[in-house]
């Protein structure tokens, strides 16, 4: 009886590292689908044409201009000169006539070049505010331009990770000493790379495609360290 266990327990163990590649395949993936998700929108609206007449209304697909008023400014903890982004944490509250006012997270430089009751040029795009500007200083709203969500290279970086260990599992040695040194590597190389990616005026397609054949090239030397770790 106890024999048959033991057979019966073998199979399982050697599907472990097929289900680990599996997973880490899976979340590479979500990661991939969430950053083409997100950069589609970031080419939409750097490619939009002005609207005409005709399509000033909310929700076009293309880039109308309203005048907005700063009513109010804030700092927030954290903020400012010795912090570790003296850029995050500087606020204005902008009114718009065609929708609520809200608060929009500027530079710093931008912040202090406006005083409440300052009239702005808001870059209106899909009936969201996607670009503030005043007096030639402009400013993105990271909602529309800018992909800042942790999410995407924390699924990427995992996935490689997780398919790396599934991978070289077989392999004698501190399972958890490799497992912990290729997660930190890959995840570093992932918040780069998004941080580098989003930024580049690529058409959607030709990104994501450079984006895999890396991700690709990135696990392939991960799984070649971690097989002589």
């Amino acid at each position: 009886m106890n024999d048959r266990s033991r057979t019966a327990r073998v199979p399982d163990r050697s599907l472990v590292p097929v289900l680990l590649v599996l997973a880490g395949l899976a979340s590479t993936v979500i990661g991939f689908v969430w950053f083409a998700g997100a950069d589609i929108r970031v080419y939409a609206y750097r490619n939009a044409p002005t609207c005409s007449a005709a399509a000033q209304r909310p929700g076009a697909n293309c880039v109308r201009h309203e005048t907005g008023r700063v009513t109010a400014k804030n700092v927030h903890p954290g903020a400012g000169p010795g912090a570790a982004d003296p850029a995050a944490g500087h606020t204005v509250t902008v009114a718009r006539a065609a929708g609520p006012a809200r608060g929009y997270e500027v530079p710093e430089a931008f912040y202090d070049n406006v005083r409440v009751g300052t009239d702005v040029d808001l870059t209106i795009f899909r009936g969201r505010v996607a670009a503030l500007t005043h007096q030639g200083r402009r400013t993105d709203n990271p909602d529309v331009s800018y992909l800042v969500s942790f999410g995407v290279p924390l699924l990427v970086g995992l996935g490689s990770a997780v398919t790396t260990h599934g991978l070289t599992r077989s392999r004698p040695g501190p399972g958890a000493a490799r497992f912990g040194t290729v997660a930190g590597v890959a995840l570093v190389l992932a918040f780069i790379s998004s941080l580098c990616f989003v930024s580049l005026p690529m058409p959607p397609a030709l990104l994501v495609a450079v984006s895999v054949l890396l991700w690709l090239i990135a696990t392939a030397a991960c799984t070649a360290f971690a097989w002589n770790f």
